[in-house]
Order: C-alpha cells, then sequence, then structure tokens
C-alpha cells in the first residue's frame, strides 16, 4: 500500500469516530416534544394555564388599583380644594405679617436711629465722665498732696511746740537753777562778777586712806571736776566730822589734808565727802 492510500485509510478511520460521536451526541440530546408540551407537571401546557391564571388575577389587580386610583384622583381633588382654600387663607394672613413686618420694619428703622442718637449721646457722656474722673483723680492727687503737706506741715507743727515746750522746761529749770545759784552766792557771800574756780562742783565720794600726816585720799579726782584749793566736807552717816582741801589730784584719785580747826572727830576710812554744797 503506498503512502497516500495509507493517509486515505486513516482519514476515513477519523470521519467515522466523528460521524459516530455525532450520533451519539444527537441521540443523547434527543428530547420527546409531546411529554414536553403535554406534561400535567411540567409541561408547556401546564405553564401556559398558569400564566393566564396569572394574567386573569392581574387584570383584575389592575382593575382594583384603577379604582383605587379614581378614589385616591377624588381624595387628591378634595384635598386639592381644601389646600387652595387654606392657600388662600394663608396668602391673605401671609398680607397681614406682610403688612405687619412693613411696620416693625418702619418701627425698627426709627428705633435704631434713636438707639444710634442715644450710643452717640452715651459716647459723649462717657467721654465726659473720663474727663470728669480724670480731673477728679488729678483733684485728689492734688489733695493727697495737700494733706500730706498739711500733716508734715502738722508734725513740723507738733514737733515745734513740743520743742517750744522742751524750752519752756528748759527755760523754766534754768530760772529756778539761776534762782539756786543765786541764793547760793548769796550765802556764800559772791557776787556775778566774783571768780568761781575755787568751788568745787557737786561730788559725792568716800575716804580710801587715812595718813598721819593729816592726809586723806578720797575716790574722786580731776576727772570729777576737782582741783587743787577746792574744799569737802566729811560725814559720817549724817555726822559732820570735818573739811579738808585737796593738795594734789589724779583722774580718779584726790588727796586732801584736814583743816584742823574745823575737825569735829577723827576722819576714818569710808567716811562720806562731798562738797559744801550737797
Amino acid at each position: 500500500m503506498t503512502l497516500v492510500g495509507k493517509i486515505f485509510t486513516m482519514l476515513i478511520l477519523i470521519m467515522s469516530v466523528a460521524f459516530m460521536a455525532f450520533s451519539v451526541m444527537v441521540f443523547a440530546t434527543h428530547k420527546n416534544w409531546k411529554e414536553y408540551v403535554t406534561n400535567p407537571t411540567t409541561g408547556l401546557q401546564k405553564q401556559l394555564d398558569l400564566a393566564k391564571t396569572a394574567k386573569t388575577d392581574a387584570d383584575a389587580q389592575i382593575q382594583r388599583l384603577k379604582e383605587e386610583l379614581k378614589m385616591e384622583q377624588a381624595s387628591r381633588t378634595a384635598g386639592i380644594a381644601v389646600l387652595t382654600v387654606r392657600n388662600q387663607s394663608m396668602e391673605l394672613a401671609l398680607s397681614a405679617k406682610t403688612a405687619e413686618l412693613d411696620t416693625l420694619s418702619a418701627n425698627h428703622t426709627q428705633v435704631a436711629a434713636t438707639a444710634k442718637q442715644a450710643q452717640e449721646r452715651l459716647a459723649l457722656l462717657e467721654d465726659e465722665v473720663s474727663k470728669t474722673r480724670a480731673d477728679l483723680r488729678k483733684t485728689e492727687q492734688d489733695l493727697e498732696g495737700q494733706v500730706l503737706s498739711v500733716v508734715k506741715l502738722t508734725d513740723d507743727l507738733n514737733q515745734a511746740i513740743t520743742l517750744r515746750d522742751q524750752e519752756q522746761e528748759k527755760n523754766t529749770q534754768a530760772v529756778l537753777q539761776i534762782a539756786q545759784m543765786k541764793m547760793v552766792m548769796d550765802v556764800n557771800g559772791l557776787k556775778i562778777d566774783s571768780l568761781v574756780s575755787h568751788i568745787p562742783p557737786k561730788v559725792e565720794g568716800v575716804v580710801l586712806e587715812v595718813s598721819d600726816k593729816d592726809l586723806i585720799e578720797i575716790s574722786i579726782g580731776k576727772d570729777d571736776g576737782l582741783k587743787e584749793g577746792h574744799s569737802l566736807d566729811v560725814f559720817r552717816d549724817n555726822t559732820y566730822i570735818g573739811r579738808i582741801t585737796i593738795r594734789r589730784t589724779a583722774p580718779d584719785r584726790a588727796v586732801g589734808q584736814i583743816i584742823k580747826e574745823l575737825q569735829r572727830g577723827q576722819i576714818k576710812r569710808g567716811d562720806r565727802v562731798s562738797t559744801k554744797l550737797s
């Protein structure tokens, strides 16, 4: 067998298999159309009957809906009439409110103008109040300064009065001292122009030592105002014992000589010495 014969043989075999497969497919897809139409459960006739019943029900529902629509349209018409009347009433009320609004707007404009005038007046008053406060603050500051000045002057016056009283008191004391000094000078036979260096100051001390040469050492000296030649009296308790004359002085000590003519007793350590003026 030649090559061409082999090729044709293979082609015939392939075509045979293809026709066999097609025949199997046709057989497998073959349908009983009468059964498909007249099947009481799934047939097309049953489906057609169901569709007719559904159509009848739909027509009845459509008729019912049409009637409801007519009733709804009638109700809507009545409602529209009511709304129209209400709208007319509302328009009348709106007209009245518009007129009232115009009146209120006019009143508001007048009130706004009045408020503006009031604000301008308030601004002027605030300026006047600010100026018045500034003037008042300045016046208070001036018054405070004057009060401080018065207080200072009062303090100065009180100090001057106090100084005057003190000076008057000193003057009174000086007058009394002068009177006492004049009395002392008169008692001692002194005059204003007499020398006073020989008069000892008003001092008081004690006898520290007594020697056998009529000399005694006392506890007061040059720092207390004693000078050579001053005379001091010697006392024991309140008893006059005698008088001494200062011969030598040291800052805190002095040596005095006993005046025999005036001696009234034995001078001892611890006796009190004082000036004649004490």
